[in-house]
C-alpha cells in the first residue's frame, strides 16, 4: 500500500543509543526495531491523527494525515533541538510542539457559574486566534480537528466545575440551573473528524453519564461504564462516533482492570464495536491480562506420578513439553492414547517430553490405568479443579499444550497428537 492510501513515517536516528523508536496513538504503543538508525513504517486505515514519538524518555507531538510521507529525524545526543519533520504537515507538527493548551486555575474555579463561563468562553477564543495567526488553509483538515481539540480541552473544564468549585470554596449549596445544562448540552456534537480526539471523546463519554437518567446516579466503576456503553451505544447515531467511544470505555477498563467477569462489557464491545482494528486492539489488552497467553511463561503444574514423588514444571525445564489433560472417564481422551503413544515414538532422542496430567478425582482408577501400561511419557496425578487447570481456562478435555525449553508457552491449545500438523509443528520449532 502507498502512502496515498496510508500513511508512511521514515524514522533517521544519528547516534542511535537505543533500539527502537515508539510511536503512540489511538490508545496503541507501537515499538519500531531501528536497523542503523532507520526505520519505515506504514500506518493503514488511518485517516488523520495525534501521535506522539518517544525515544526513551524524549518525545515529541506530530500530527499525521492520509497521504503523508514523512521522514522524522533526530540526534540521538540532542533530541529536543535536533528533532526535525520533513514532509505532511511540517506547519501542524512545528505548532503543536510550540503552544501548549495549558489548565485553568484555580482562581477560576472559585468564580461563580455566570462568571466561570465567560472566562472559558474568553479562554477558547483566544487560543483559537493564535491558532488563526498561523494562517493554516481553511480546508486544511488539521485546522478544524485542532479547532476541536481547543473547544473540548476547555469544554471539559465545565464538567469539573461542579466538584472543583464545591471543594475549593466549601460550599456545599451550590445549585446549578437550567444554563449549566444547556451549555453542556451546546457541545454534544457527534463530529467523525474528532471521534478519536481525547478531549473530544472525554467531554462526550462524560456527559453521556451526566444525561442518562438511569445511569447517572452509578458510582461503581465497572456498572458505570456498562451503562456508559449501553447509553452511548443506543444513542449515538454516527457509526464512528458509537465505535471510538465504546472502544475507549472498554479498552481503558481491561487495561486498569483486567478481564474477571466482563461478559457483559463483551457484549457490549462486540455489538456495537465492528472495526477490525479496534477489535485486534481490544483483544490485545484483553490478552495482556491471559496468564495461559502464547509467549507467556507457564503457569505451575504440581503433580505426583503414581509411585507418590511430586514433580512441577521446573522438573522438564530445558526441553520441549507437550502435555495431555485427560482423564480415564473421557472417551476422546481414550482415542487420542494410540496417536499420542506413536507421536513419542516418533520424537524419542529428540529434544521433548510428553508429560499426561490426569484430573481424575478417582485417583486409584488413575493409577490403576498407569500401572495398566497402556499410556507413554510422563504421569501425572494433579487432580480436578487445580489452579493450572484454571489459569489455562481449560474446561473440556482432552487438551493438549506446548512449551519452549524455557517453560513459556509456544501454543495453549496445541493440536491432538492425531491431528496431521502436529507433527509439522513440532518439528519446526527451533532446538527440538
Amino acid at each position: 500500500m502507498h502512502a496515498a492510501e496510508g500513511i508512511t513515517v521514515r524514522f533517521d536516528v544519528k547516534n542511535p543509543v537505543l533500539s527502537n523508536v515508539v510511536l503512540v496513538y489511538h490508545m496503541s504503543v507501537n515499538e519500531f526495531p531501528l536497523t542503523d538508525g532507520k526505520a519505515t513504517v506504514q500506518l493503514d486505515g488511518l485517516d488523520a491523527l495525534y501521535a506522539n514519538v518517544y525515544y526513551g524518555e524524549k518525545t515529541k507531538n506530530v500530527y499525521l494525515q492520509k497521504g503523508d510521507d514523512v521522514t522524522i529525524s533526530f540526534d540521538a545526543n540532542d533530541f529536543d533541538n535536533t528533532f526535525a519533520v520533513k514532509g505532511g504537515n511540517e506547519k501542524a507538527i512545528d505548532y503543536l510542539n510550540k503552544i501548549q493548551l495549558t489548565g485553568l486555575s484555580n482562581e477560576v474555579y472559585i468564580q461563580p457559574w455566570s462568571e466561570f463561563k465567560a472566562t472559558v468562553d474568553k479562554k477558547i477564543a483566544s487560543m483559537k486566534r493564535l491558532l488563526k495567526a498561523r494562517k493554516f488553509a481553511a480546508d486544511d483538515k488539521f485546522l478544524k480537528m485542532e479547532e476541536g481539540r481547543i473547544t473540548y480541552f476547555y469544554a471539559n473544564a465545565f464538567l469539573m466545575y461542579p466538584v472543583s468549585h464545591t471543594y475549593l470554596t466549601q460550599d456545599t449549596t451550590l445549585v446549578l440551573g437550567k444554563d449549566y445544562y444547556d451549555t453542556l448540552r451546546q457541545y454534544v456534537k457527534e463530529d467523525d473528524d474528532l471521534a478519536d480526539n481525547d478531549e473530544y471523546r472525554n467531554y462526550m463519554i462524560e456527559t453521556a453519564h451526566v444525561f442518562d437518567e438511569a445511569g447517572k446516579n452509578i458510582r461503581q466503576l465497572y456498572p458505570k461504564v456498562l451503562a456508559e456503553m449501553s447509553y452511548i451505544g443506543e444513542n449515538t447515531k454516527s457509526d464512528k462516533v458509537r465505535e471510538s467511544l465504546i472502544h475507549f470505555l472498554a479498552f481503558t477498563y481491561v487495561e486498569g482492570n483486567g478481564v474477571e467477569n466482563i461478559t457483559d462489557l463483551q457484549n457490549l464491545y462486540y455489538t456495537y464495536v465492528t472495526s477490525p482494528r479496534l477489535n485486534e486492539i481490544f483483544k490485545k489488552a484483553c490478552a495482556k491480562w491471559d496468564k495461559a497467553a502464547a509467549g507467556r511463561p507457564s503457569p505451575m503444574f504440581k503433580g505426583v506420578d503414581v509411585n507418590g514423588k511430586e514433580m512441577t514444571l521446573r522438573d522438564f525445564r530445558g526441553k520441549y513439553i507437550y502435555i495431555d489433560m485427560w482423564a480415564t472417564w473421557c472417551g476422546p481422551c481414550q482415542k487420542e492414547l494410540p496417536f499420542l503413544k506413536k507421536l513419542e515414538e516418533k520424537f524419542k532422542g529428540r529434544n521433548i517430553v510428553f508429560v499426561g496430567l490426569s484430573i481424575d478425582q478417582d485417583k486409584a482408577k488413575w493409577a490403576a490405568r498407569v500401572k495398566s501400561g497402556a499410556l507413554s511419557g510422563t504421569q501425572l496425578h494433579i487432580g480436578k479443579g487445580s489452579k493450572f487447570q484454571s489459569d489455562y481456562r481449560i474446561s473440556g478435555i482432552p487438551r493438549f499444550i506446548l512449551l519452549d525449553p524455557n517453560g513459556r508457552i509456544v501454543n495453549p491449545d496445541m493440536t491432538r497428537p492425531s491431528s496431521e500438523d502436529t507433527e509439522k509443528i513440532l518439528n519446526s520449532q527451533p532446538g527440538l
